[in-house]
Order: C-alpha cells, then structure tokens, then sequence
C-alpha cells in the first residue's frame, strides 16, 4: 500500500512530464510508423523516396552556386550522386535529414500538445532543418570538389555537431515560438 501512495503521489507531482513524454513517445512511434510504410511504398514502386531527391537537387544547386562549374546529378533507387566526376557525394536516406525532422516534429508535439499551432511550428522547424541540410550537402559537395582535408573534418566532426545543435537550438525556442503564436 505504501509503494501504491508513493507511485500516486509521484504520478500527480509529474504529471505534466508524464503527460509530455507520451505525447512525444506516441507522436515519434506514429511518424516514424508512416515515415517507414512511405519508404516501403518507395521500395514496392521502385522509385527514390522524395525527401532525398529534393535535398539532393537543391543541394546540386547550391553545389553549383558555390562554384562547382561541372557538377552533375543523378539519381537511382538508392540516393543521388551529386558532384563533381570522380569526386561524388552520395546522399542516401540516411543523409535528408527527415529523421531528425521526425524527433523535432515529436518533440514539440509533446511539449504543446496537439492543434493547428503546434502544427505550424513543426512546419517551421522541418523547412529550417531541411534548409540547414541542404547548406550541409552542398557545401560538402564544395569542399570535396576543392581537395583537402577539410571535407573530412566537415563531414566526420563539425557538421555531425552543427545539424544536432541546430535542433537543440529550435527545441529551445520552442518557448519563444509559442509566445509569438499565442500573440
């Protein structure tokens, strides 16, 4: 009866946080979910999932307007290869950015809840996030096309660091976004 108490007592003390952590836990469990059954349809229609295409294009873009005169893209079931001839960078699933987006999106949904603001602020984040993505890659594509050793700094330590910063950056905003819309 006493643990009984003690777990009620707790339950009532945290229940904000508790309430926080299923809404994220059962928001990231359902984008996840989706996110999966879309690149099984992918897989089933043998096309490249759109996430990736459009990363990979805009960041071929912004590869060229960095100076890579001769960058080319191409793209297969399994990622785009944007760069220079001999100096690809191969961009996968794994490389869109959509993951994190994912855990942004549930973070905030469990912080504020479900509505048409939440909503909007997770719009917000996933452009920002996918925007930051995009300067990663194509600034990639830059540095491998220019030589050195700076590509593998880039892309082994700082930018590995910086796309995690940034969402922690926008998750300790998310007061300050909440404010403005309430406003």
């Amino acid at each position: 009866m006493k643990y009984y108490s003690y777990l009620q007592s707790v339950l009532e003390n945290e229940r904000s946080f508790i309430q926080f952590l299923v809404r994220f836990i059962l928001t990231y469990i359902v984008l996840i979910a989706l996110y999966k059954l879309y690149l099984e349809y992918t897989v089933y229609t043998h096309t490249l999932d759109w996430v990736t295409y459009s990363v990979s294009e805009f960041s071929f873009y912004l590869a060229k307007g960095l100076g890579v005169a001769d960058c080319t893209f191409s793209c297969f079931i399994d990622g785009c290869f944007v760069g220079r001839e001999g100096k690809l960078i191969h961009v996968v699933e794994g490389c869109n950015g959509f993951r994190l987006a994912i855990a942004y999106g549930a973070f905030i949904a469990g912080f504020s809840g479900f509505n048409f603001k939440t909503l909007l602020q997770i719009l917000v984040g996933l452009c920002i996030i996918q925007a930051f993505n995009i300067f990663r890659i194509g600034v990639l594509i830059a540095l491998r096309d220019f030589g050195g050793d700076a590509y593998f700094y880039f892309i082994k330590y700082l930018f590995g660091a910086l796309i995690y910063a940034s969402i922690f950056t926008l998750w300790s905003l998310q007061p300050t976004f909440n404010k403005w819309l309430h406003s």
